[in-house]
């Protein structure tokens, strides 16, 4: 059983390395353009978490990944373009892990705070993300705790009508507090946030204040 499903594991490896590959910078524009008309100039792609389920529990460390929705599972990071098609995946660790904190540990996150982010974005390019993730400089993310802040909920509403699944405020735990050499680029990322933010609701709405969908 063990070399059948390794067997079948580097046969699907093989065959995503050449499925699965991140947008020249032709397809970042085209892309970027699409999302612009529904309110968001500048993304190019959603990002989400997702859990994938195990047939038992593990022998080792059994416990980290028991997840919020009972099941033993490995958390799976997924980035998709306009058209759903999946332009990066990273998986393999617990499905106890947060999604904010699984992705720092990807190599698309180490390259989107490095000098090689230019390979990957354009300017003023950026991937917009639910509830589960911290606003960066490169990911916008919905608002965790929208209150009675009507910008705020409208903002979601937003991210949510391009279908991202937003989570519940209770079932999200505070992302960890960051390193120091990390307060910076966060700072950063919040005024990229406030930015889009205020692009994304400027467009939605008509002349009566209200979302033009609504």
């Amino acid at each position: 059983m063990v070399n059948y499903t390794n067997r079948v594991m580097t046969a699907i490896e093989c065959y995503l390395k050449n499925e699965i590959s991140w947008l020249n910078r032709l397809e970042r524009t085209r892309i970027a353009s699409v999302f612009a008309a529904g309110g968001f100039p500048g993304c190019i792609g959603l990002v989400d978490g997702t859990n994938i389920r195990l047939s038992q529990r593990p022998a080792e460390d059994g416990e980290t990944y028991f997840d919020r929705k009972g099941d033993y599972s490995i958390n799976a990071q997924i980035i998709s373009d306009d058209g759903k098609h999946i332009i990066y995946f990273f998986s393999g660790m617990p499905g106890s892990c947060h999604d904010v904190t699984y992705l720092r540990q990807s190599s698309l996150w180490k390259r989107m705070h490095s000098q090689q982010q230019h390979l990957l974005f354009d300017r003023g390019q950026y991937l917009l993300g639910d509830s589960g993730y911290t606003s960066g400089e490169r990911l916008v993310a919905a608002f965790r705790n929208a209150g009675g802040d009507k910008d705020k909920t409208d903002f979601n509403t937003c991210i949510a009508h391009i279908e991202l699944e937003e989570e519940s405020e209770v079932q999200i735990p505070a992302p960890p507090t960051p390193p120091l050499d990390e307060r910076a680029m966060i700072a950063r990322g919040r005024r990229r946030h406030l930015e889009v933010q205020s692009e994304c609701l400027a467009y939605m709405r008509n002349v009566n204040g209200t979302l033009a969908f609504q």
